[in-house]
């Protein structure tokens, strides 16, 4: 009794606030998916945006409460796949994308691939401590997050009264190709790391 005692031990609950937010975040990003496959469109954008914001507390809450882990890292790596390489891929293609087949799915495999390396890379260099300083503030390629907002732009523009046809669906074929390679590129992004807040 004693030794299985001390295998559960008590869970810091300044290490569960960041991981619960970053599991409220994955539950917008499925969320998401299941209001596209639904036809609502615009919500399922704001909860890809909504994702969005708690992907950016997340980290921030982990570092002002000394909350940071490696487990919480992993889970967030995890849910950006999902959230900003999944789920928007699959908007897109519940959107218009499906209008061109097999050219549609496609195009929203090779935007979720391209999220998952981009992040698989990320971690990698994250781990490599011997980074030039002014490497350390760059991201290396465009963000996930970033990466999920854009991608999305011909929903915004179809949300403006863009008639959607089969023209405008290959041009979202197209775009949604050029993000992906944005993601996976080696195009330095400032990252903001070196922004205090309050208590840091």
């Amino acid at each position: 009794p004693e030794l299985r005692r001390r295998r559960f031990r008590p869970i810091p609950v300044r290490m569960l606030v960041p991981n619960v937010i970053t599991l409220l975040a994955i539950c917008a990003g499925l969320t998401a998916i299941r209001l596209s496959t639904e036809g609502r469109m615009e919500l399922a954008v704001a909860a890809i945006v909504f994702a969005a914001v708690l992907d950016g507390v997340d980290g921030r809450v982990a570092r002002l409460i000394k909350g940071q882990s490696r487990f919480g890292a992993e889970l967030d790596s995890l849910a950006d796949f999902v959230n900003f390489g999944v789920a928007p891929g699959l908007i897109l293609y519940f959107w218009q994308l499906h209008d061109l087949n097999n050219v549609g799915w496609i195009a929203a495999m090779i935007f979720a691939i391209s999220g998952g390396l981009r992040l698989a890379r990320f971690n990698v260099l994250d781990e490599q401590k011997d980074r030039p300083a002014w490497q350390v503030e760059y991201f290396v390629g465009v963000p996930a997050p970033a990466g999920a907002v854009l991608v999305m732009l011909p929903l915004y523009l179809s949300f403006l009264g863009l008639t959607p046809t089969k023209t405008i669906a290959y041009a979202g074929v197209a775009f949604t190709v050029l993000v992906a390679f944005l993601l996976v590129s080696r195009l330095p992004v400032y990252s903001g790391k070196s922004i205090k807040i309050p208590g840091d």
